[in-house]
This record gives C-alpha cells, sequence and structure tokens, in this order.
C-alpha cells in the first residue's frame, strides 16, 4: 500500500513539474474572454481538444506567440476554416472556425482554391510564407465548420508529439471563483475480467461548502468488485455554460485509487472518451457520467491509479469510505463523501441473454444467416455478450435480411467488416446498393460498401444496431436558397442541399462542382446547414453569365442545375 502511494505522489510530482516549465502566452483575443468549451469537456465521441472562446463574427483574433504558419486548413465539417501556427518554443497553436484569415493570408487561398478547383484544401506553407509576432492579426471569429454558433476553438498542441495540450497552463485563463457543480453518482457492479455487470444512479444531497453526501447513510453493494462514476460539471464566472470539469480523484479509505487531470491527450486517443464515460447512459438518457475506473479495454494514458484500475474490493460485510475531490483548474473543489458497505449474503447472477462472446482482447469472427462480421482486437472496451437475430426481408426497398446485431448503445472502438448477402437485389441495382443502418424512428444512414469476391456486400462500420441492403437511385435535391436571373448588386447567391441516403463511416459524402461560362467558381459549403453559396468577389465580370451546378452522392447519382444570370 505505502509504494502505491509513493507512486501516486511521483507521478503527480513530475505531472505538476512539467506544467510549471511551460511558457506563458498571450490570449488569442483582446479583452474579456469568455469559455463555452473547456478543454478536454466530454463531447461526442471525442474529448474536447482545446477552448471555445466566446465572440461575434468578425471579432480580430491573433497569434499568442512569434511563430510562422504551418498550415492552412479548410473543410466542410470539423474547424471549418482553420490556421496552425509553429512556435519556437516546440508548441503549435490552432485557430479554428474562422469567418476568414487575414488578408495575405485569405489571398494565398483563394489563390489555391481556383488552381485546384476545389472549396477543400490543405496546404502546408513554407516557413518563410508567412511569419508572425506576438500579437499579430491572423484571422476573424466565425461559425464555420460544424458548429452551432459563433466562437473560436482554440487549441495549443505539442509540435513534434502532437499532444493536444490545456491552453490553460499557458497562463491563458478566465475569472472563475465557482465551485464544479456536482450532480449525481452512479455505482456499478463488475466481474473478474472487468465487465460492468449493472449500475444504478444515487441521488447526491448537499451540504453546502461544496461538500455532498448521499441520501441513504451507506450504500450497501451485493458483489465484490464494485467501482463508481460521477457527474459533474464546472462553470465560470458570468457563464450559464455547463463545461467540463479539470480534475476528478477517488479516494477509499484515505488511500488514492483514482485520479486525472486534463492537462493533455493524444489526440489519437479521443475516441477513447466513449470508454471514459458510461456511454449507455449517455446515448439512452443523454446523461454524462465519467468513470472512476478503467474500463480493461481502455488505453487513455492520462489516468493514474494502480493495478485495481479504480476498482474497489470488497469482502463480504467490509465497509469503505469513498471521497471524491471534484476540481477545476483554478482550483476550485466539490467533495462527495459516502460509506459502501458490502452485504453478507450472495448475489443472484443473471445470465446474459445472448448468441456471440467477443472478449475485448481478442479478434472475433462470426458467420451466420447470409452474414459475416470480423471485429479486430481493440475494437471493443470490455467483454461482450453479443445478441444477434435477423429478419427476412419483406419490405420494399429492402434487399437482404434485417440483421440486428446488439444495440447502438453499446460503443465500438475500431471499425468491423460488415458482409452482407442480398437477396433479389436485381443487377440495374448492383451498382446502387448500400449497407443501411437502420434504427428506430430515423431515416436510414449508407455506409456505402463494395463487392466482395463472394458476392457479399461489404463496408467497414463502426455502430451495432440494424443493418440490411437498400439501394440509392435519387438523386441529391439542389433547392435554390437565393438566386436570380438579375443579381446585380448582390454579394452572394446560395443553395440547399439534401441527399436522402445521409452517409456515415467510410462512405464519402456530397461531391459538388460550380461553373459560370464553363469556367470553375468556387462554391463554400457549410456541411452542419447544408449550405451551399458564392459571394461575388469580382472574379465573376459584369454581364450575362450561364450558370451550372453539380452534385453527385455517394453511388454516383447526380443532379444538374442550370440557371442563366445577369449581374
Amino acid at each position: 500500500m505505502r509504494q502505491v502511494c509513493i507512486w501516486l505522489c511521483v507521478l503527480l510530482f513530475l505531472s505538476q513539474s512539467a506544467t510549471d516549465q511551460l511558457p506563458s502566452f498571450i490570449p488569442p483575443v483582446n479583452g474579456t474572454m469568455q469559455l463555452t468549451g473547456t478543454f478536454g469537456e466530454l463531447r461526442g465521441n471525442h474529448f474536447h481538444a482545446g477552448l471555445d472562446i466566446r465572440g461575434p463574427v468578425g471579432r480580430p483574433i491573433y497569434a499568442i506567440a512569434d511563430g510562422f504558419v504551418s498550415r492552412v486548413l479548410v473543410s466542410v465539417s470539423g474547424y471549418g476554416q482553420a490556421l496552425y501556427l509553429e512556435h519556437p518554443s516546440g508548441h503549435t497553436s490552432v485557430y479554428g472556425h474562422l469567418n476568414r484569415f487575414r488578408d495575405d493570408i485569405q489571398a494565398f487561398v483563394r489563390e489555391r482554391q481556383y488552381q485546384d478547383e476545389s472549396f477543400l484544401l490543405d496546404e502546408a506553407p513554407s516557413a518563410l510564407k508567412f511569419p508572425v509576432k506576438q500579437g499579430d492579426l491572423i484571422g476573424y471569429i466565425g461559425q464555420r465548420g460544424y458548429v452551432s454558433g459563433p466562437h473560436l476553438h482554440f487549441e495549443i498542441r505539442d509540435t513534434e508529439s502532437e499532444r493536444v495540450l490545456n491552453p490553460m497552463n499557458f497562463g491563458i485563463t478566465v475569472p472563475d471563483r465557482r465551485r464544479p457543480l456536482v450532480n449525481s453518482l452512479r455505482a456499478y457492479a463488475l466481474n473478474e475480467r472487468g465487465r460492468v455487470l449493472s449500475g444504478e444512479d444515487r441521488r447526491l444531497k448537499s451540504l453546502g461548502g461544496g461538500k455532498h453526501t448521499l441520501y441513504v447513510d451507506t450504500l450497501v453493494v451485493d458483489h465484490c468488485i464494485v467501482a463508481f462514476g460521477v457527474k459533474a460539471y464546472d462553470q465560470q464566472d458570468g457563464r450559464p455554460n455547463r463545461n467540463g470539469i479539470y480534475s476528478l480523484s477517488m479516494w477509499q479509505d484515505s488511500a488514492l485509487r483514482f485520479t486525472y487531470s486534463m492537462d493533455q491527450f493524444l489526440g489519437e486517443q479521443t475516441r477513447y472518451l466513449n470508454a471514459h464515460l458510461d456511454y449507455e447512459q449517455q446515448r439512452q438518457r443523454n446523461s454524462w457520467f465519467q468513470r472512476a475506473f478503467v474500463l480493461p479495454g481502455n488505453e487513455l494514458d492520462f489516468y493514474q491509479t494502480d493495478s485495481l484500475r479504480g476498482l474497489i474490493h470488497l469482502a463480504p460485510g467490509q465497509s469503505s469510505l469513498v471521497r471524491f475531490d471534484i476540481t477545476d483548474h483554478r482550483k476550485n473543489t466539490s467533495q462527495l463523501e459516502f460509506v459502501v458497505k458490502r452485504s453478507i449474503g450472495t448475489p443472484a447472477l443473471q445470465n446474459p441473454v445472448y448468441t456471440y462472446y467477443l472478449p475485448y482482447d481478442e479478434e472475433s469472427l462470426i458467420e451466420d444467416h447470409e452474414v459475416r462480421a470480423h471485429f479486430p482486437q481493440g475494437a471493443l472496451y470490455e467483454d461482450l455478450y453479443l445478441d444477434y437475430d435477423y429478419l427476412p426481408e419483406s419490405s420494399d426497398g429492402l434487399y437482404a435480411a434485417v440483421h440486428r446485431f446488439h444495440h447502438n448503445s453499446t460503443p465500438l472502438h475500431r471499425y468491423y467488416d460488415l458482409h452482407i448477402q442480398p437477396t433479389r437485389l436485381p443487377e440495374r441495382l448492383r451498382d446502387k446498393a448500400i449497407i443501411a443502418h437502420c434504427e428506430d424512428g430515423r431515416d436510414p444512414v449508407s455506409y456505402g460498401g463494395e463487392w466482395t469476391e463472394e458476392g457479399r456486400l461489404r463496408a467497414p462500420v463502426r455502430a451495432f444496431g440494424n443493418f440490411t441492403i437498400m439501394a440509392d437511385t435519387i438523386p441529391p435535391t439542389i433547392e435554390v436558397e437565393r438566386f436570380s436571373s438579375n443579381m446585380r448588386g448582390w454579394s452572394s447567391f446560395s443553395f440547399r442541399l439534401k441527399d436522402d441516403f445521409p452517409t456515415a463511416g467510410k462512405a464519402r459524402g456530397l461531391r459538388f462542382r460550380a461553373e459560370v461560362d464553363g469556367q470553375w467558381i468556387l462554391m463554400e459549403y457549410n456541411g452542419r446547414r447544408r449550405r451551399l453559396y458564392h459571394d461575388f468577389d469580382g472574379r465573376i465580370p459584369s454581364g450575362k453569365h450561364e450558370f451550372v451546378l453539380r452534385v453527385m452522392d455517394d453511388r454516383g447519382n447526380e443532379s444538374v442545375l442550370r440557371r442563366s444570370f445577369n449581374n
């Protein structure tokens, strides 16, 4: 026990020492800085990699330190328009969702887009192309990419390792005198392999001063291995947003069993968020519990724990005092403390209903009823008792049986290969066939697919649920939002795009090409709003013109819109 405590203390000291040695940067905006998102905050399938800084469209953004522009990115989702700056300290700063870049960078982007005839751009200029000094203007806040409102997404990364780092450790902070909010506790029972057997919510009682406990004097459990999760949020001064916490620690009888602080994480590990939180509760109830224990297949490396990985072992009749410390970056702390006790009796175990047993640490192959599914090692975070069933195709538009693989509240870390045998698929629809994911009450989603030598349609899939083969034969819809035969004095025109089969996984989304008088023109696309638009910038001369817009989906279905206009 003493060696475990010493080891944890050493890790905490090294982590704090590394933080103390970091340089200080200036904020990326002038004036008051308010956050709508914190570093490490829990998001859909990923940890938030930076700070979301509130601001109106057009608010200026500045370089946090000397350096140069190392990357310019334009995409239809994600960060939308983003700049990456490399700094002599060995760090890279990232500025996402920009409305526009500063003038010389904006001109460079437009030149490359017209040269490549593509809205999408991912350029790495030389170090001499766009040098910057600390405080130089680099762009303006916007709401491009996958975003619900205008703000700056701001990151700091270690340039060599590409680890994302908490900007607040570089002196970029906001006023915060509010303790984290502790909402509720969830207690889990686990087996010897670390698989969760059950979970139960427990309401909390506030004692004032940031201290909490349970409404019962003692939490009585039946199993010998238990663990806990906490639902908690942070709030800064003057903002209502429920943001992510900075640090969580769990103590058992004064021994530190589990702790982490959101100082850094490796970007390629971000999907392990689905093991860090209770994925089933998040999917079914939009309830965000953070586990204070490590699932067997969770490879996140920022936890500090002993060999039990946050699990608590109790002998019959044994009691333990459990305490949680939940802290924000300014060291405001809330506590939760309670007694847990194991009952004397033996729990009644219920065997799960399942068709296949899939160990998390092995690859697995399922082949049954005209379907094949290969799960690579590392696809799961814990052992899975998979429930599989199928229904013969009976509805119009289905060209295979409906294969039900478990349920969508179980997460997958890696893609698995899904092969489905078609039934009664006309040859004329072979090139239009897709593997479709069908959830109750929702429109089908296409994972695309390609044919194998065995005559099955194959696609990489990263979800459980109902799958079948359908045919995508309908071209995308182009809806005129703002266009006229006379656009003299207009600043822009725009359209809305819609596809009957949204895509998921590695299937391609919509592709488009616009021409005026046979020459490519730039159309910018906002994937979240499905909005395609062109800003008049003087490249199209005044006069009468012919406009053609082509939009193609993943299966090659194409819509063409032709219009004449004057400007």
